[in-house]
């Protein structure tokens, strides 16, 4: 008995071992492997690990993802500025150190969008005093509206948060100061959105954004949450509401006396050469102002032709210009309710489900949906947008505006939810986070040509995969692509060719059938984040563009699903790289249909 007993026991003995063994090289993957790693390698690993570690220290959104302990709200200063600009090109010169023959194709992925992020700061310096930190954001309000508190040490970090924001909100107001002494002031036309915006933010004690009401605070004993939210009430009234009104007084007083009624980056020093760095940095693609907007007028006529088309097939006698004021006028066309809209958009969901294992070989793990987004922000947006999963909700949910639904046309309703969600940001966004392959930065970071780029280019999948059933959702899509069109026009209208508002205003209601309250918010996006949009047509003419190279180089061999893997499967990145990538993927095929 005692020979079996200790046979048993060194079985165990055994088994444990073996398992300590393998949990000892699973966690510890990356040191075991350090050896076998090639100079190049490391250094690369090395500068990865470092420019996460900075991304975690720096966003707020990614620490809300994680459900990390955010410690600090953003710092807004010329200073902070500086000191990311002395470490970027401290990564250049480590970078520099890089043999790529040693590299595998992912590592020169990273080392590429390392370098390209790297100079993209250091480049960017120079037009800090040309960003506006006050435009509308609703983002790093989530720091607080979203803050859960499950101990007591919990209430004395919010607290500490708290008291963080006045100084905040002084900080801004002395980068505005300073922009105002150089002679950098918002026009007139975007003070009239900033004013209201943050005055939505001064509200006595229990009515602010700020304060935690009792259902935040289960769990507590009564006389803490007491204590804590008259403490809260205190900082509020006396620290947080006296900042804010501060920085309201100084923007109405000289501020906006001296504040221009045109709009655009021309007007400032060295705004035509940022603008020029914005088109570069939006699109990754090495474009003049002229080239942009001339590419804008001529899809506009593209588009038309086939609105043109849709209104033979349904058999609308008038002419296309009475054709598109049906489109804005006819009530078929327009919810009654905010759910309504809220449904239009889970019907299309449902159809996209049915028929998305065809076009793509990988699907993320990530639920998704759609919700209303808080009515106190919808004044400043014109859809709403995309969050993706967070650790307080690992769901994926495009918030839309449900505002007015009578001006809001369900005629872009359908390739709208394409893009947002499925298989557009919701699927390449999850996609790359949930890639345990890719190296941790490359699975947070993105860029707006690849990520607006693919979402449109979704939004045009549901056309190849069957759907847009109704003619009118067809021409919803065409509609949109005439606005994205149009885009490029307005942006650089504005920013390069020194156009007013109100031009671009009109040009938008002559090419496009969106609303006026739509219009109205859009044109004041391209002057707060010039040359954002530019990227969405632009991206996704790139991403044909690529994929008709893949389809003429494989041939028969092309394989639509491989296609979109390929592009999903490495994470985002400039469209620049991603050409490059395209062609080691249409070689490895080559190569494997050769063997």
């Amino acid at each position: 008995m005692k020979l079996k007993g200790r046979y048993r026991f060194c079985i165990v003995l055994a088994i444990f071992l073996v398992f300590t063994a393998l949990s000892c090289k699973k966690e510890g993957t990356d040191q075991a492997s350090e050896p076998d790693l090639s100079r190049s390698s490391k250094i690369l690993k090395e500068a990865g690990d470092e420019y996460w570690n900075r991304m975690l220290e720096e966003s707020v959104y990614l620490r809300l993802k994680y459900g990390l302990k955010i410690e600090k709200i953003p710092d807004v200063s010329f200073e902070h500025a500086q000191s990311l600009s002395y470490n970027a090109r401290s990564m250049l010169e480590k970078l520099e150190q890089i043999d790529v023959k040693e590299l595998s194709h992912e590592e020169w992925i990273s080392l590429e969008i390392l370098k390209w992020q790297s100079k993209k700061t250091v480049e960017g310096l120079k037009f800090f005093w040309l960003n506006f930190p006050v435009t509308p954001s609703s983002r790093m309000h989530q720091v607080y509206t979203t803050f859960q508190f499950k101990e007591k040490v919990d209430l004395e970090h919010y607290l500490n948060l708290l008291r963080q924001y006045p100084v905040f909100i002084n900080d801004i107001q002395n980068r505005l100061q300073e922009q105002f002494e150089k002679g950098i002031v918002l026009p007139k036309d975007e003070l009239a959105i900033v004013v209201p915006f943050w005055s939505l933010f001064i509200k006595e004690g229990n009515q602010s954004l700020f304060f935690v009401k009792d259902g935040r605070l289960e769990g507590f004993e009564a006389s803490e949450v007491k204590d804590f939210q008259l403490k809260l009430q205190e900082v509020i009234d006396v620290e947080i509401n006296p900042a804010l009104k501060n920085i309201m007084d100084f923007i109405k007083g000289d501020y906006s006396q001296k504040a221009s009624d045109r709009v655009g980056l021309w007007q400032y020093p060295d705004g035509l050469e940022y603008y020029d760095y914005l088109i570069k940095i939006n699109t990754n693609m090495d474009l003049t102002a002229e080239e942009v907007h001339e590419t804008g007028l001529k899809h506009i006529k593209i588009m038309y032709e086939e609105v043109e088309k849709i209104r033979k097939s349904v058999g609308f006698e008038g002419t296309l210009a009475e054709f598109k004021h049906f489109l804005q006028t006819d009530p078929r066309f327009f919810p009654k309710t905010a759910e309504e809209i809220a449904e239009n958009f889970r019907s299309y969901i449902k159809g996209m489900d049915e028929k998305v294992d065809l076009y793509f070989l990988k699907k993320p793990k990530a639920p998704y949906g759609t919700e209303r987004l808080a009515p106190e922000l919808e004044a400043s947006s014109t859809w709403g947008g995309y969050q993706s999963p967070t650790a307080s909700n690992p769901r994926g949910i495009y918030y839309h505006n449900g505002s007015k639904p009578e001006e809001r046309s369900k005629l872009e309703a359908e390739s709208l939810i394409y893009h947002e969600l499925v298989p557009g940001h919701h699927f390449h966004g999850s996609s790359q986070s949930e890639n345990e392959d890719l190296p941790d930065f490359r699975r947070e970071t993105h860029f707006t040509a690849f990520s607006e780029g693919w979402a449109e280019y979704a939004a045009w999948l549901g056309l190849e995969m069957g759907l847009y059933q109704d003619p009118y959702s067809r021409c919803g899509l065409y509609l949109e692509d005439i606005f994205e069109s149009a885009r490029l026009v307005v942006d650089t209208g504005m920013n390069h060719f020194k156009w007013r508002r109100s031009r671009a205003v009109k040009f938008m209601k002559e090419n496009t059938t969106y609303s006026d309250l739509q219009i109205h918010s859009e044109s004041f996006r391209y002057c707060r984040n010039p040359g954002q949009a530019l990227g969405y047509k632009l991206g996704c003419m790139k991403m044909f563009e690529l994929r008709e190279k893949a389809e003429k180089a494989l041939g028969e061999k092309f394989d639509v699903r491989k296609y979109h893997d390929a592009i999903l499967g490495s994470g985002a990145m400039p469209l620049n790289i991603l050409e490059k990538h395209l062609d080691w993927f249409i070689e490895k095929e080559l190569n494997s249909a050769r063997e």
